[in-house]
């Protein structure tokens, strides 16, 4: 046997084993540099994962609307008022409104509780207890600010469909939007939705009753009646198409200064029905403003808000206010949420004599009210339920 071919026969076998081993621990250091590789490609995935997902959140900035929508109390025209209004050609009611001027404007979407109908001159005007206002005071209450007015009251039917019917057509007139008070079954099942800067209002009203006067049985819906069967229906109905709802309702006693219980059972009724603002009237006189809490909803009560303008002469009558509150509408992606803020009523004062009746801002006048009461007093008592802000 050749020694040489023996000798490169035991070789081979040894570099292949050599070659063998080599080869594994080139594979094991590739493996291991391509789990690092793999390892830091993640880390850098992930990495850009948690920038992108900051930058998107970022991006999804919140988009908020706030505005301001407010009422005014019962207006409610007696002689004594109007007839300093009269001029040659008519009436004209802004000297008496233009100290408030400021105050009607200031709100986005401002409302009024018009409680003595405005039928006009053409069928006679009147007085306590059956009023028949100038139109007169529509139109100089819109100049100021007013853009839509309540008629659902105790006095609506006063001087029966014709003053009603006269009222409506200078609405028209107008151009401006009324609510409680219909031209038939058509005109009340057309909702009432204004929009401010994208959000959308509803609004609804309702009186306990119209001083005994049945309502005409060929037009049952001229004016809207505290029916809660029904009121729920509306304002389901209404519920699902605006970001706000609104409901003033004309309830309570005269001349008492907080609510009774059946105000507190119909409020907390319209609240769990979904109500955002509930605005009060026909007591005359300012009760206090109460923030309801339901699980998953509040609502602002506005019990009532005195008389802004009349010729009442009783203990507190000669005070009013201008209701406001603000609506924050916030938006993230497409998530909403509505929230109500900043309620409050700045108090008014009629100012009467023989030659002038005119609405003044109580903080504005050195002139003390029937009843003595105080600033100070007015407002403790408007604050009375409050505890803490609204959200």
């Amino acid at each position: 046997m050749n020694p040489l071919k023996f000798i490169f026969s035991a070789l081979v076998p040894l570099v292949f084993i050599f070659s063998a081993c080599q080869s594994e621990e080139v594979q094991e250091e590739r493996k291991l540099d391509s789990d690092e590789q793999i390892e830091s490609v993640t880390t850098v995935y992930s990495e850009q994962s948690e920038i992108l997902e900051e930058d998107a959140t970022e991006t999804e900035e919140v988009m908020e609307t706030t505005i301001t929508i407010g009422s005014i109390g019962d207006i409610l025209l007696h002689e004594r008022a109007y007839i300093l209004a009269e001029t040659e050609d008519g009436y004209d009611f802004t000297p008496m409104l233009d100290e408030v001027g400021d105050l009607i404007k200031a709100p986005d979407f401002m409302m009024a509780n018009q409680e003595s109908i405005p039928g006009g001159v053409d069928i006679g005007l009147s007085t306590y207890p059956s009023f028949n206002s100038p139109q007169e005071i529509v139109r100089d209450l819109h100049y100021y600010g007013v853009d839509m007015f309540i008629g659902a009251n105790n006095h609506t039917l006063d001087r029966g469909m014709k003053a009603v019917e006269s009222a409506l057509d200078y609405y028209d007139e107008l151009g401006v939007d009324y609510v409680g008070i219909y031209r038939d079954t058509e005109d009340r099942n057309k909702d009432r939705i204004v929009e401010v800067e994208g959000i959308t209002i509803g609004v609804l009203a309702y009186t306990y009753g119209t001083n005994g006067i049945p309502l005409p049985e060929n037009n049952p819906d001229v004016v809207a009646l505290i029916e809660e069967e029904r009121m729920k229906k509306e304002i389901e109905s209404l519920r699902s198409s605006v970001d706000v709802l609104v409901v003033h309702m004309h309830w309570g006693d005269e001349y008492a200064r907080v609510p009774n219980d059946e105000q507190i059972r119909l409020s907390n009724m319209l609240s769990e029905q979904g109500v955002d603002v509930i605005f009060g009237h026909h007591p005359h006189v300012i009760q206090p403003i109460e923030m309801i809490e339901q699980e998953n909803h509040k609502t602002v009560v506005f019990y009532s808000l005195g008389n802004f303008y009349s010729g009442q002469e009783f203990d507190f009558t000669d005070l009013g206010g201008v209701a406001t509150i603000d609506i924050i509408k916030s938006q993230v992606g497409e998530e909403e949420e509505i929230t109500l803020d900043n309620p409050l009523i700045e108090p008014t004062l009629v100012l009467r004599s023989e030659n002038n009746y005119q609405v003044v801002p109580f903080t504005q006048t050195e002139y003390t009210p029937i009843s003595g009461s105080t600033l100070e007093e007015i407002q403790s008592h408007i604050e009375l339920y409050m505890e803490g802000e609204v959200q």
